[in-house]
């Protein structure tokens, strides 16, 4: 294929074009936003997303998180009120609301909220005696964030948070106030010990009372209870007396043979009873010991026997195919080699339409994009580029089937693009992330402080909050209805 001059010029000239196309491309990521600027100016603020700039024109400027950023306050040194030196650092959480402010209100913002941070912490805890600055430091957060946000306000930055994260006195001070708690410790250590022992000797007293009373009372009813039992055994062996001799006189034998065998048995009780060894001999008739002991186990039978292995059979070889035999293509494609001017007709017809033609028409929709964005010609084309791929693989398509083939991939992108435009609408959960105004438009809340003059400060969220709105006293019920930067307009409820 012979390539003339004007071939080369226009592939050049295309790939200029496509590169100024692909420098003019911008993704911007979320949770960031850019700013723009045309010839050194500000001009527009690009959201996450796709973008298209002019190339050579317009310029990318300053890159700002739109994210929560936190930013550590080193230590330093404050004066109390009462002349105490102490050492104290922090922690700020503040968030870019305003891009454009952020970029151009201040140089070096984090720096600027660094400082102005730590001569405010000096401030407002140089107005606190010691020990309400250990004891009180919600209410040092609260001045230091009430100060330093309404500071930053013109810089597009809402400070969310400020943390005081440690106080140090100094180290002489530190011993003395723990001596001193140390003395105020064992002072209550000493009266809660004394009264604990007053409160067990008392305690130990009335025990001791109540339990000579008790034995008292318990003397007194067994000395009664044994004299009863005393009475009561001399009248039973009185009676049993006086029975033995009426049976006596009457002349029964039995009555003394009992009286002699009750003596005997005792005094067989008080022999066996005796501490001293002693062997006894009583008789004994053994009987017969009758018993077997029956029963032999069985010896345990194998209950499963040893199985044969199951031998699988061995795979099946699959027969390979015959060598030497190959497999044919048909319907193989002519390629046409032409050797005629670019443009023309072999025959000499009228001019054709190269590959190249749809790649040039291509980068002009291209560049008119960038003019007019849109996603429009962005995708139209794609569509001139797709039809110069495939005129490059079949270059005897006729320019009728071309022509109809352009307007079936334009017509498809372009209702593609916006059926898809209109579905991913609602695919996100948080259309308003990194955009804390956006985020609190159409919600109530009540205002702390009044509004005078337009102006007014309110806690809403997490933080404080410039309101701008009719003048109304404090407890109003407010609904927010918009934001600029980090001014937010309401309207009474």
């Amino acid at each position: 294929m012979v390539v003339s001059g004007l071939t080369l010029f226009v592939i050049a000239l295309l790939i200029f074009a496509l590169a100024l196309v692909l420098l003019g491309v911008r993704t911007v990521p979320q949770g960031q936003e850019w700013t723009v600027e045309r010839f050194g100016r500000y001009t527009r603020t690009l959201q996450p997303g796709l973008h298209l700039l002019l190339p050579l024109i317009d310029r990318i400027g300053r890159k700002q998180s739109m994210m929560e950023t936190v930013l550590d306050v080193p230590s330093q040194e404050v004066i109390t009120r009462d002349n105490a030196m102490v050492t104290a650092d922090g922690v700020v959480f503040f968030q870019v609301i305003d891009a454009a402010k952020a970029s151009y209100e201040v140089n070096n913002l984090e720096l600027a909220i660094l400082n102005l941070t730590m001569t405010n912490t000096r401030t407002v805890m140089g107005s606190m005696d010691l020990d309400e600055l250990l004891s009180q430091r919600d209410q040092i957060n609260a001045r230091l964030l009430g100060v330093v946000d309404e500071a930053t306000s013109p810089w597009g930055v809402k400070v969310t948070r400020i943390e005081i994260r440690d106080i140090q006195p100094p180290r002489d001070l530190v011993d003395s106030m723990a001596r001193q708690m140390k003395a105020e410790r064992d002072r209550r250590a000493s009266i809660l010990e004394a009264e604990g022992q007053r409160q067990a000797a008392i305690l130990r007293a009335e025990g001791a009372k109540q339990a000579a009373i008790l034995q008292a009372e318990g003397r007194r009813e067994a000395a009664f209870r044994d004299a009863e039992a005393r009475e009561r055994s001399a009248q039973a062996e009185a009676e049993a007396t006086r029975l033995v001799s009426d049976a006596i006189a009457g002349g029964n034998v039995q009555a003394i043979n009992y009286f002699v065998a009750q003596r005997y048995m005792d005094a067989l009780t008080a022999v066996a009873a005796a501490p001293n060894q002693k062997v006894l001999f009583m008789p004994l008739e053994a009987a017969n010991v009758i018993g077997a002991i029956g029963g032999i186990a069985e010896i345990a039978r194998e209950a499963f026997p040893n199985r044969p292995r199951i031998r699988r059979p061995p795979p099946r070889r699959r027969p390979s195919a015959a060598p030497g035999i190959a497999t044919s293509r048909t319907g193989a494609m002519r390629r046409c080699r032409r050797s005629r001017r670019i443009g023309r007709n072999p025959e000499g017809g009228p001019a054709m339409i190269e590959f190249w033609h749809w790649w040039v028409l291509a980068v002009l929709l291209g560049a008119l994009e960038t003019v007019a964005p849109g996603a429009a010609f962005l995708w139209l084309g794609g569509a001139a580029a797709l039809v110069g791929f495939v005129l490059l693989a079949w270059p005897s398509l006729p320019w009728e089937h071309q022509g109809l083939l352009f307007a079936l991939l334009a017509i498809a992108a372009l209702v593609g693009t916006r059926l898809l435009s209109r579905g991913s609408a609602h695919t996100t959960h948080t259309p308003h992330l990194n955009r804390r105004t956006a985020q609190y438009i159409g919600t109530l809340h009540t205002l702390d402080g009044p509004i005078v003059n337009g102006r007014g400060r309110a806690q809403i969220g997490d933080g404080l909050w410039t309101v701008e709105g009719p003048d109304l006293p404090a407890g109003t019920r407010v609904r927010i209805v918009g934001a600029e930067g980090t001014l937010l307009k309401v309207e009474k409820a």
